[in-house]
Formats: C-alpha cells, structure tokens, sequence
C-alpha cells in the first residue's frame, strides 16, 4: 500500500537513513502523527487508497519533457510521492473531499517544481472536475507573464506524447479538457490587481518568493468550488520582506514544528532547506551529504550533483556569489543587497514574542525622524538596560528593549505609499504601527502627544529626545523650552558612524530586544549604507523605500549607547525627603 511506503520513507528520514532537514524530519512527523490519529474523534480525515494511487498512475501517464529522460514516463520519486499522495489520500471522513485546502512546499531549484505543479494543475482539470461535475478554472501565477507561463508550458509538453493528449485541447494561452471544459490558463500582471471574473479551483503560485505583493494570492481566498486548492511550491528568495517570507515561511514552519501549538489540518507543507548549523560556518559547506537536505531529487544523479558542486566551486571562490548559491541551490533565505546595513536573519534573531519583564520606570530614549510635512514621519523608544550577563571581562551587558512607531498625514498619502512601494501600510495602520493624522501635513503636535501619552502610560523616564534637526527645530525649541532634554542628532557620517557601527554590533551580539513590527522590518531591510573615508552612515538617497523608522532608531541608540546606570540622584533626593517626613510623621 502506498500508505506503507510513505509510513516507511517518513521513518527513514527520522532515523537519517535518508539524510533531512530539520523541518523535513518534522513534516514526516506530523504524517505518522495523523495515521496514529485516525478513528479519533477530533480528527475527521481518512485515508483513501484508490486516490492515491490513482495520482502515481496518473503522473506516469505524462511524459518528461527535459534532460536525459525526455518522453519517458514520470515516475514519482519518493519524496513526490511522500507529498503529491498525501494531497489526494487524505479526506473528509463524510463528504471524500480532499482534506488540504493549501499546499505549501520550499524545496531547491532544479527539482522538478515546475513539472509537479503542470501534472496536478492536468490532474484537477481533467479527474477532479469531472469527478465533482464542474467546470474548473486554473491558473498559474508568475510575477510577470512570462513567469506565470512557465507552469502551463510544461504542462503542455508533458501532454506531448503522453496517451492523455486526445483529452485536451492545447493553445498559446489556454489548456482545455475537452469532456469537462475546464481549462488552465497563465495570468497577467494586470489579472493579480483586478481578479475581475475568476473562480479558481486551482491556483497556482509559482516562486512565490519572487512576490512583492499578495495580489495572486488574494485571488485564492473564497473560490466558490466543492474542492479548492491555492498550491505554493517556491525556492527560498533574497528579500525578507515580500509576503513569501514574512507570512507564509514563518507560518508553515510553525505549523511543522511539533514544539508550537500552531496546528492547520487542512494545510499540507513540506519545507526542504539546509539548518543554519550546515552552512552558519562556510567551511561546513564542504560537506556535500548537507547538500541532499534541499535537493531530494538532484541530488540523486550524477549531472544534478555535478552541477550543485561547479556552482559551489565558483561561489568559494567569488564570494559575491555565495548569496545566490545560498538561496538557490540550498534553499536557504539570505538578505542581498548591494550595501545593505542590515544582516536580516541576525535583525530577525532578536525579534520576541512578550518584552522579558515590566519595563514600567525604566529610562527612554526617544529618536526621531520627522517628515518633509506629508511623507511618512516615526519615533523610536530605546531603553537600556543591564541584563545580568557578563562579557569575558566580568563586565555587565547592556541589552536595549526597542520599538517604533509611524505617522502619516492623510489616507491619500497612504494610498500613494501602498502603490509605490507595494507593501500592506492599510494592514499595517489596522495593526497598531502606523497612524493616520488625518490633517494636511505631518502633525508633530500629535506625534509629540503620542510620545508623552506613551511615556507616561507607562511612567517611562525621559532621559533625552533625539532629533535630526531638518523639519524639527521649532518643535525641538519648544520642548527645550518645556524644560525636556533636547538633542540635535545631524545626518552627517561623522555624527552618526558610531551609532550605526554601534548598533549592528548590538544587534550581531543579540543585545537589542523588540517585539514584530512589520514596519520596521520592513524599514530596515530596505537600509543601505554610505561610506566616506571608513566612516558609515544610512544613505537616505541611496532607495526611494522607506528607512524612517530605521533613522529614528539611530538617532535614539545615539544617545542611549552612553547611558549610565546607577542611583539616579534626582531619585535619592526625593527619597530621602520622603524619609524624613515619614520619620517626622512616626515621632509626632
């Protein structure tokens, strides 16, 4: 039975007979999880045999169309299989529909993607439609057309010379089964923004990773079929913002580990990637057996093996290509940018879910980066603290608890900056990051109360207000004037190299703490640097992407990296009064 042969390749890959990642390992698990759970009662799915095989049989019907097994019959290799039957054997104990709604896999390039998407999209068309008596629509998405007819050329040339090809009729830009008019069709750019008149039973989103927005996938959510599929299968990318990453990568993976309580039983995933210890340390790289964790079926030839070691052979020796080798060859997600400030992953690192204690009382340092009037305006909180941990010195660390907070004058300007720069600042307004003043230009009146309201909900002690001068000096005047410690942070290398030397170095050695933000993620994968004779600095005109936030923290960690602790004597002052007249009160 199939069933078996997966049971088996799942407990080969937790022995390491088969050599897996870790997320791999996890998602055999999660499968020999659910057989232990069928005939529970919180757990409605069984196993159908017959539509699994029937998935096997309908692949070898097709034909390989690339490489030294062109016009063959596709066999599944066993990791496919461990996948693509899962998908179809898996039902709804009452109603027999398929059971994974979702279907999410990250694998390696060069191992067969393109081809299991055209054989499942033929599979829906033809079996799955005429089995639930509709007409389905398909799509393939790419982030441009040519990218979306990817999926549907391939599947047209497995058609060739496959005794499946009388079923369908095959044009330049639509695949039709013929007995139930359900067809396969690319989109366009222009479909993604609009998804005026489509139902897809099936779509397909092709390297999701290279999606900046989730246009395509939007068009997913509601099809009105008895059995929809949105289906994922994606190389890991180079940017940590798009959607791919940020939503999809992050949530499948909690979804696998069985350390979480994230649970979706109508989500099937499979992440194949190196772990960060094979590839941490380069040299570790050298260790080819690493290599089969994200090429489950590349490396199982020889011109696939080859291959992977000529790419690693010229990454080794030009470094500038070991991003891409990363990502491409060893799924693994690696930030690339010409310049780029921040080493993402380490940024990520120290990301919590809860602030580590009450920070009621604490000192603040607050940073600003206050808008040309209508653009995006934000403020930084940097508060330094000492974590009881010691350098190899005996030198108490200092770590520093972040977050940030944006403002944007009008829902027009909102609007504009959802278009230029393709990122959800509606969801991220919806959230709690960023607000709208609703005034013409930037209100710094509100921006200040949002600050003082702040720190005072949360008896924050002001220690200093931080501001680049540009766009603030009647307010910093003002706030001088109230009696607040004003400082005049100047964007120029020699004010700010320290700063923002000093505060990679925090965030390498995990000394800063802050809870998501998708806006300053956001902001600081999009920071560039400026050199000038050794000394660094963001370079605001280096992307026309919003950093704001970024400079705001700069400005902040400016003056919080000199910090010192001890008894605050303002504090000493007020108890020692506070003292005096308890005892004066106790004699009298």
């Amino acid at each position: 039975m199939i069933l078996d042969e997966l049971k088996q390749y799942a407990l080969d890959c937790i022995s390491g007979k088969i050599i897996s990642g870790r997320k791999h390992i996890w998602a055999c698990k999660r499968l020999l999880k659910d057989i232990d759970r069928i005939g529970q009662l919180d757990f409605p799915y069984v196993w159908n045999e017959r539509q699994a095989e029937n998935i096997v049989e309908w692949f070898a019907l097709l034909r390989h169309s690339k490489g030294v097994l062109a016009k063959q019959p596709i066999i599944l290799t066993p990791w496919q299989r461990f996948r693509i039957c899962q998908l179809y054997g898996w039902v709804h104990k009452d109603t027999g529909y398929r059971r994974f709604k979702k279907y999410f896999t990250e694998v390696a390039r060069k191992n067969a993607k393109s081809q299991e998407e055209a054989g499942i999209a033929l599979y829906e068309a033809a079996v799955t439609s005429t089995k639930n008596g509709e007409v389905y629509e398909i799509y393939t998405a790419g982030t441009k057309r040519d990218q979306s007819k990817i999926v549907f050329r391939e599947a047209g040339l497995m058609l060739q010379g496959s005794p499946l090809r009388m079923k369908f009729k095959v044009t330049r830009d639509c695949i039709k089964h013929l007995k139930s008019n359900s067809t396969i069709k690319p989109l366009s750019k222009d479909d993604g923004k609009s998804g005026d008149g489509t139902n897809p039973a099936l779509l397909v989103l092709d390297e999701y990773h290279q999606h900046k927005t989730t246009e395509f996938y939007d068009l997913g959510i509601g099809s009105n079929t008895k059995e929809p599929l949105l289906m994922i299968i994606t190389t890991a990318g180079m940017d940590l913002t798009y959607p791919c990453y940020v939503t999809e990568y992050q949530y499948c993976s909690k979804v696998l580990d069985p350390n979480t309580d994230v649970e979706n039983d109508e989500y099937l995933i499979d992440i194949c990637e190196m772990d960060p210890e094979d590839y941490e340390d380069i040299s570790n790289l050298d260790n080819e057996e690493t290599w089969k964790k994200a090429n489950p079926i590349r490396m199982t030839y020889p011109e696939g093996v080859d291959k992977i070691r000529g790419e690693y052979k010229i990454a080794r020796e030009q470094p500038e290509h070991m991003t891409a080798f990363l990502t491409k060859c060893l799924d693994v997600w690696v930030q690339a940018k010409e310049n780029g400030y921040m080493d993402m992953s380490k940024w990520k690192a120290c990301q919590v879910d809860e602030l580590p204690f009450d920070i009621t009382g604490y000192p603040v340092y607050v940073g600003f980066d206050m808008s040309a009037k209508t653009d995006l305006t934000s403020v930084a909180f940097m508060i330094p603290f000492l974590s009881g941990e010691y350098d190899a010195n005996r030198k108490e660390i200092v770590k520093y608890i972040l977050w940030s907070h944006s403002f944007i004058p009008t829902r027009e300007k909102l609007q504009e900056h959802i278009i230029k720069d393709k990122v959800a600042y509606d969801a991220w307004e919806r959230m709690g990051f960023l607000e709208v003043t609703n005034t013409p230009i930037v209100d710094q009146g509100a921006v200040m109360r949002y600050v003082l309201e702040t720190c005072e909900k949360m008896k924050l002690k002001i220690q200093c207000l931080c501001f680049d001068p540009a766009n603030a000096s009647k307010l910093m005047m003002d706030l001088s004037n109230e009696g607040y410690d004003v400082e005049e942070v100047f964007q120029s290398h020699k004010h700010l190299n320290e700063a923002t030397q000093g505060f990679r170095e925090q965030v390498f050695c995990g000394n800063i703490i802050y809870t998501y933000n998708p806006l300053l993620n956001y902001a600081m994968s999009n920071a560039v640097i400026r050199q000038s004779n050794g000394l660094i600095k963001i370079d605001k005109d280096a992307t026309t992407k919003r950093i704001d936030p970024v400079d705001a923290t700069l400005c902040a960690f400016k003056l919080a990296m000199f910090h010192t602790f001890g008894d605050d004597y303002g504090d000493y002052i007020d108890n020692f009064i506070e003292e005096i007249l308890h005892e004066d009160s106790t004699e009298n």
